[in-house]
């Protein structure tokens, strides 16, 4: 019943929005805002590979547990209270994880964990990603030096990094040529599955691939503003 009345209430925020433009922020106020979440996220220090504490260190971003802001080490600011909800959402996802598992060492694409992917701001960061290392992949090692990466074997740069401490994401790229574009994929250990759903996955994926451009424009300096990309947490604005 509360199910039902809180998506009536989304429909009726959604038919608004159509006109005034606020619905999907008010959709992700009512279900991922602090107070809803705080609890579950709580919940983290001492488990699955977070360490104790009164705050959530990971992937370069700081969560304070007392009143949830979220300190970004690559932007050298705080994320706004509308970029904090996407993250507060992975982590609600991933605080409910029963069981640790190992990692497998093998790696999957999205399609395998989402057979039908619709994320608009997935789609856009993988094209920004591939026109600003599609050229040069040896810049891709530069970018994810901040977040302590692992070199694999995969296209002609690949990196593995720890977006959170038991979900590692492998990038890679392969070089354009005359008669080919550039091409990045993702994957993810197999083990993903216990930890993340499809949409949790499909947008830290996204984030990924956005703070992997901010920390090349911070780090290399290189200029980002032509390329089109979004940095946020979930697929929708």
């Amino acid at each position: 019943m509360i199910f039902i009345i809180k998506y009536i209430r989304f429909f009726v925020l959604y038919l608004l929005g159509n006109n005034m433009g606020f619905y999907i922020s008010e959709w992700w106020r009512e279900w991922w805002g602090w107070d809803k979440v705080k609890n579950a996220i709580r919940s983290l220090p001492g488990r699955l590979g977070f360490e104790k504490g009164s705050e959530l260190r990971f992937f370069r971003l700081r969560l304070n547990l007392e009143n949830g802001e979220v300190y970004d080490e690559i932007l050298e600011r705080y994320l706004t209270e509308r970029e904090r909800y996407g993250l507060y959402f992975i982590l609600n996802v991933y605080s409910k994880t029963k069981q640790e598992v190992k990692e497998r060492g093998e790696y999957v694409t999205l399609s395998h964990i989402c057979p039908a992917i619709h994320c608009p701001m997935f789609k856009e960061n993988v094209k920004a990603f591939e026109a600003l290392f599609g050229y040069q992949p040896e810049l891709l090692y530069k970018a994810a030096k901040p977040f302590g990466y692992e070199t694999m074997e995969y296209g002609d740069a690949a990196v593995k990094i720890y977006t959170l401490p038991k979900v590692p994401i492998v990038i890679g790229i392969w070089a354009g040529e005359e008669s080919l574009p550039p091409s990045a994929n993702i994957l993810f250990d197999k083990s993903v599955t216990n930890y993340l759903d499809c949409e949790a996955a499909i947008a830290l994926a996204g984030a990924t691939l956005a703070r992997l451009i901010l920390s090349l424009a911070k780090t290399v300096g290189i200029d980002v503003s032509k390329v089109k990309f979004s940095y946020r947490y979930q697929c929708t604005e």
